[in-house]
Protein backbone atom coordinates (compact mmCIF):
# COMPACT_ATOMS: atom_id res chain seq x y z
CA UNK A 1 0.00 0.00 0.00
CA UNK A 2 1.46 3.48 -0.88
CA UNK A 3 2.38 5.43 1.63
CA UNK A 4 1.56 9.41 2.70
CA UNK A 5 3.51 11.53 3.95
CA UNK A 6 2.77 15.22 5.41
CA UNK A 7 5.85 16.56 6.83
CA UNK A 8 9.69 16.43 7.39
CA UNK A 9 9.51 14.08 4.70
CA UNK A 10 8.38 15.25 1.76
CA UNK A 11 10.27 16.81 -0.52
CA UNK A 12 13.11 19.19 0.48
CA UNK A 13 12.24 18.58 4.18
CA UNK A 14 14.76 17.39 6.58
CA UNK A 15 14.08 13.89 7.00
CA UNK A 16 13.59 13.24 3.51
CA UNK A 17 16.50 10.82 3.21
CA UNK A 18 14.75 8.65 5.35
CA UNK A 19 12.55 7.83 2.63
CA UNK A 20 15.59 5.81 0.99
CA UNK A 21 14.68 3.63 -2.36
CA UNK A 22 10.61 4.36 -2.11
CA UNK A 23 9.61 5.33 -5.52
CA UNK A 24 8.05 8.50 -5.88
CA UNK A 25 4.31 8.81 -6.84
CA UNK A 26 3.13 11.98 -6.77
CA UNK A 27 1.89 15.21 -4.99
CA UNK A 28 -1.32 13.74 -2.77
CA UNK A 29 -3.83 15.12 -0.66
CA UNK A 30 -6.33 13.35 2.55
CA UNK A 31 -9.88 13.22 2.05
CA UNK A 32 -11.67 16.26 3.85
CA UNK A 33 -11.69 14.73 7.58
CA UNK A 34 -8.57 15.42 9.00
CA UNK A 35 -6.87 17.96 11.17
CA UNK A 36 -2.49 18.83 10.93
CA UNK A 37 -1.50 19.75 14.44
CA UNK A 38 1.58 21.41 14.46
CA UNK A 39 3.97 20.06 16.97
CA UNK A 40 6.78 22.65 16.42
CA UNK A 41 9.27 20.48 14.92
CA UNK A 42 6.79 18.30 12.88
CA UNK A 43 3.07 17.98 12.18
CA UNK A 44 0.94 15.17 12.90
CA UNK A 45 -2.25 13.93 10.95
CA UNK A 46 -5.43 13.72 13.05
CA UNK A 47 -8.70 11.64 12.52
CA UNK A 48 -11.81 13.87 12.70
CA UNK A 49 -11.38 17.59 11.41
CA UNK A 50 -12.35 19.00 7.86
CA UNK A 51 -9.51 20.00 6.15
CA UNK A 52 -7.70 17.75 3.24
CA UNK A 53 -3.55 17.71 4.40
CA UNK A 54 -1.59 18.07 1.68
CA UNK A 55 1.17 16.02 1.01
CA UNK A 56 3.31 13.00 -1.37
CA UNK A 57 2.83 9.96 -2.11
CA UNK A 58 5.31 6.94 -1.86
CA UNK A 59 5.49 2.86 -2.28
CA UNK A 60 8.37 2.07 0.23
CA UNK A 61 10.18 -1.46 0.01
CA UNK A 62 9.98 -3.40 3.27
CA UNK A 63 13.14 -2.67 4.44
CA UNK A 64 12.46 1.75 4.36
CA UNK A 65 8.72 0.82 5.62
CA UNK A 66 10.44 -0.74 8.97
CA UNK A 67 13.24 1.89 9.33
CA UNK A 68 10.01 4.29 9.31
CA UNK A 69 7.96 2.98 11.59
CA UNK A 70 11.18 3.46 14.13
CA UNK A 71 11.58 6.85 12.96
CA UNK A 72 8.33 7.65 14.01
CA UNK A 73 8.11 6.09 17.12
CA UNK A 74 5.29 3.83 15.61
CA UNK A 75 2.81 2.43 17.10
CA UNK A 76 3.84 4.40 20.63
CA UNK A 77 3.74 7.83 19.51
CA UNK A 78 2.23 7.67 16.12
CA UNK A 79 0.35 4.78 14.46
CA UNK A 80 0.61 3.90 10.73
CA UNK A 81 -3.14 3.47 9.81
CA UNK A 82 -5.21 3.65 6.25
CA UNK A 83 -6.59 6.46 4.95
CA UNK A 84 -8.34 8.14 2.37
CA UNK A 85 -7.11 10.05 -0.80
CA UNK A 86 -9.04 12.66 -2.39
CA UNK A 87 -10.75 10.97 -4.75
CA UNK A 88 -10.88 7.41 -2.89
CA UNK A 89 -7.77 6.03 -3.12
CA UNK A 90 -6.90 4.24 -0.34
CA UNK A 91 -2.82 4.11 1.20
CA UNK A 92 -1.47 4.20 4.81
CA UNK A 93 0.16 7.19 6.88
CA UNK A 94 1.08 7.89 10.45
CA UNK A 95 -1.19 9.42 12.75
CA UNK A 96 -1.44 10.17 16.07
CA UNK A 97 -4.36 10.15 18.30
CA UNK A 98 -6.62 13.28 18.79
CA UNK A 99 -6.19 12.85 23.05
CA UNK A 100 -2.26 13.10 22.44
CA UNK A 101 -2.48 16.46 20.64
CA UNK A 102 -5.22 18.30 22.84
CA UNK A 103 -4.62 22.23 23.10
CA UNK A 104 -2.14 21.51 20.08
CA UNK A 105 -1.98 24.59 17.49
CA UNK A 106 -3.64 23.25 13.94
CA UNK A 107 -2.35 24.19 10.63
CA UNK A 108 -5.63 25.32 9.36
CA UNK A 109 -4.19 25.11 5.59
CA UNK A 110 -3.85 21.53 5.84
CA UNK A 111 -0.22 22.26 4.02
CA UNK A 112 3.06 22.11 6.08
CA UNK A 113 5.32 23.57 3.85
CA UNK A 114 2.70 26.98 4.34
CA UNK A 115 2.31 26.74 8.13
CA UNK A 116 4.12 30.30 9.29
CA UNK A 117 3.01 32.13 6.15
Amino acid sequence: MPLFVYGTLMRGERSHELLGRARYLGAARTAPSFELADLGAYPALVRGGSIAVLGELYEPDRETLAALDLYEGCPDLFQREPVDLDGGERCEAYLMPAAQLRGVARIASGDWRTRRR
